[in-house]
């Protein structure tokens, strides 16, 4: 097996290094370079930086059209193993390998698309999961070839499921992708349902909603494109919270939704959502860093008895 690896964030960035320490990676293809926060300079993808340390070849074409078709041919490759690169396959390009494979973030079809770990996480399952599958053209429609399932406990937010994924990634597609034979292929089972790119409005607040969608949702914009609330005619970030999703919520007392009613030291601000009280442990005023909300009410004392999303 001689693997064109494509992908491009951090969570495939072990994936990439377990297979090419097996000596199963003679190239990886990524994203171009984007432009840093100032504009002037290019930056990597991770896989592209990890990719360089390994010796690895570098391949980033704008489309895989014609010309990326042509070089791709000279690679010597004849599997495609794709983990969260970020552009559609088409038949022609698809047909340059005798093998191919996809690493999706999820238990299939369950959040097809391209923001598994965001939908996992609002939505509140309490499973999540990879799939090892055989590229299709329908986007994530492939036979399933090997799964990993775990539990989640209500506390994850981006940042930390992706890590998860990333470690038990490595390790599934290096059992599957050893010996691909092994696994005998199967239909895709049970309800689809689809991830679609995250929107920012997604991340505006309503605290009419109940605490554990509130809660879900602060964790799934985090580190982008945080939940942010009205306050006092300008922005509140909200970036984390305390507690899990899955145990109950205390009671309001009647305040209106939204009201900051105090700070816990240990929770962060206490805030009265539609059907009880949220715990926000890190918030960011605009232009400004992330803090601890005890940090934060040091330099804001208005905050407490403030209505939020107003």
């Amino acid at each position: 097996m001689k693997i064109l690896f494509a992908a491009t964030g951090s969570i495939a960035v072990k994936t990439l290094e377990k297979l090419a320490s097996l000596g199963l990676v003679r190239a990886v293809l990524t994203t171009p370079d984007v432009p840093g926060k100032r504009g002037k300079t290019l930056l990597p993808s991770p896989v592209k930086v990890k990719a360089l340390e390994l010796g690895l070849e570098v391949y980033q074409p704008e489309t895989l059209r014609t010309e990326a078709r042509e070089h791709i041919r000279t690679l010597g490759v004849d599997t495609l193993v794709s983990f969260c690169y970020g552009k559609i396959f088409g038949p022609k390009f698809l047909a340059l390998f005798d093998g191919k494979y996809n690493i999706h973030p999820s238990i299939l079809p369950r959040w097809r698309g391209c923001s598994p770990i965001y939908r996992t996480i609002l939505e509140r399952d309490r499973e999540g999961g990879i799939s090892i599958q055989e590229l299709a053209l329908e986007v994530d429609s492939g036979d399933i070839l090997n799964t990993c399932r775990f539990q989640l406990d209500g506390t994850e937010d981006i940042p930390s499921l992706e890590e998860k994924v990333a470690d038990l990634a490595a390790d599934l597609a290096v059992e599957t992708l050893s010996d691909p034979d092994g696994f005998k292929p199967h239909k895709q089972e049970g309800e689809i349902s689809y991830s679609d790119m995250i929107d920012k409005s997604e991340a505006v607040l309503d605290f009419s909603r109940s605490a554990a969608e509130l809660h879900a949702r602060i964790r799934a914009c985090y580190p982008w494109p945080k939940a942010v609330a009205g306050y006092r005619g300008g922005q509140l970030f909200l970036l984390g919270v305390s507690g899990s999703v899955f145990l109950p919520f205390e009671k309001t007392c009647g305040e209106k939704p939204g009201t900051v009613v105090g700070l816990d030291r240990k929770r962060g601000f206490k805030i009265a959502t539609g059907d009880g009280y949220l715990y926000v442990s890190r918030v960011q005023a605009p232009a400004k860093k992330e803090m601890d909300s005890s940090s934060y009410l040091n330099g804001d004392r208005m905050i407490i008895g403030s209505v939020l999303g107003e």
